[in-house]
């Protein structure tokens, strides 16, 4: 049996998958550690340092499945996108993600707040446009007439912007541990704050896994 370059890319993008929930998972498990206010503060990072590091499967995921997920549809004759269009998507996706590993590794550098700014502003651009090609192929047939492909895109722009008000939390999270490291009176609203933070999450990361999985039967079994 042969192997075609679109057999390596569906091999590709179930691995990009797997990462994706899987990730997702372990920030999920990790997060209850992070909370809890009765372990030590030193030991409540030590697991938001590893919830951390779970999340970048699910960032690399996010980010390489769209240039895959094109390059595949194009290839099934299912979008109009090729040439140098296609060719930008993959450039731009590739150096986004070059960008979010080096913000990972750099967390202290004085470029990584201006690239996190500018990472945000790319996911916005992506909801906006995934969204909008979605309802658009839904409503005309166009640019793709395939409705599976059409309602995958637009739960993929949900999905970022599930992403994205994680993201939001995170930053409560620092704002409770702040805190929470300063002391005194603050300390227990600093608690607070997190184990709000951490609850409100769990229910967005419980839809983020639905559209994820809708995502993946839309992708496999194009009902429609």
């Amino acid at each position: 049996m042969m192997v075609t370059p679109y057999d390596l890319l569906i091999y590709a993008h179930t691995v990009l998958f797997v990462y994706w929930l899987g990730g997702d998972l372990g920030v999920y498990l990790t997060a209850k550690y992070v909370a809890n206010r009765n372990l030590p503060l030193d030991e409540r990072f030590r697991f938001m340092n590893v919830l951390m590091q779970c999340d970048m499967g699910p960032r690399t995921a996010l980010i390489g499945l769209i240039p895959l997920g094109f390059q595949m549809a194009w290839m099934i004759g299912a979008s109009p996108i090729g040439g140098a269009s296609l060719a930008a998507i993959w450039v731009i996706s590739l150096i986004w993600l070059a960008a979010n590993w080096w913000m990972f590794f750099n967390e202290q550098h004085p470029l990584t707040p201006k690239l996190r700014g500018i990472d945000i502003y790319i996911r916005y651009v992506v909801i906006a446009g995934m969204g909008g090609l979605g309802v658009w192929s839904l409503a005309t047939d166009k640019p793709s007439a395939d409705n599976w492909l059409a309602a995958k895109m637009f739960l993929f722009a949900g999905a970022v912007s599930l992403g994205v008000y994680l993201r939001g939390e995170i930053k409560n999270w620092i704002i409770g541990f702040g805190m929470v490291r300063a002391g005194g009176e603050d300390v227990e609203k600093g608690n607070d704050i997190i184990e709000q933070a951490l609850g409100r999450s769990k229910v967005a990361a419980l839809v983020l896994w639905t559209l994820v999985a809708v995502i993946a039967f839309l992708g496999k079994v194009k009902p429609f």
